[in-house]
């Protein structure tokens, strides 16, 4: 990895070899590099997981399937730019920025009912009342309890299945998911 990084590093400050200002650029890459780096290990605040929302909830047209429970790849949700509630928080978990900000057991895919007692699927950060609601239907960012949203069950991104918090020892297998977790996790080792 250093090897890699110092090879980065000597072919982003090539050009300048030549022009005499090498010194300066390498200095300012390499400040602009820690910065970054400070980002990806930094929570997000509550306006940059509003933003990512916004992003994805822009990115991705809501469109509802015809299939009952059909769950898209993340790689065909990106791809068509299309998906129902599902497909747009199984896309939103993927997202880079919050895998690195968050502990996997603390992404939650929720399956929930809203108020007025209609499924809905959304991504909840953290645990309890004060987690946080990542939903298609809005782009701000809400706690659950101020979502109204009542939690049926939720799937983490190692697979876990958990009802009130409580993570269930045994529970019914959701192949789908599964396999939409292998694709992440291959993903992320590429």
């Amino acid at each position: 990895m250093k090897k890699l990084l110092r090879f980065l590093l000597i072919g982003l400050a090539a050009p300048a070899l030549f022009t005499g200002c090498a010194t300066h650029k390498l200095k300012n890459q390499t400040a602009h590099q820690k910065v970054q780096q400070k980002r990806i290990h930094e929570k997000l605040t509550k306006t940059d997981l509003a933003d990512i929302n916004k992003s994805w909830n822009r990115f991705i047209t809501y469109k509802p399937d015809s299939l009952r429970d059909h769950w898209q790849s993340p790689n065909e949700t990106i791809k068509l730019r299309t998906g129902d509630c599902e497909d747009i928080s199984i896309a939103k978990m993927l997202d880079p920025a919050l895998r690195k900000s968050f502990p996997a057991n603390q992404l939650r895919l929720s399956y929930v009912h809203t108020p007025e007692g209609v499924p809905h699927m959304v991504l909840i950060i953290g645990k309890g009342d004060q987690s946080l609601v990542l939903d298609n239907l809005y782009d701000d960012i809400k706690s659950l309890a101020e979502s109204g949203y009542e939690p049926i069950y939720q799937l983490d991104a190692e697979g876990h299945v958990y009802q009130n918090d409580i993570w269930l020892q045994a529970h019914p297998k959701f192949e789908k998911f599964e396999m939409i977790l292998s694709q992440l996790d291959v993903a992320s080792t590429n």
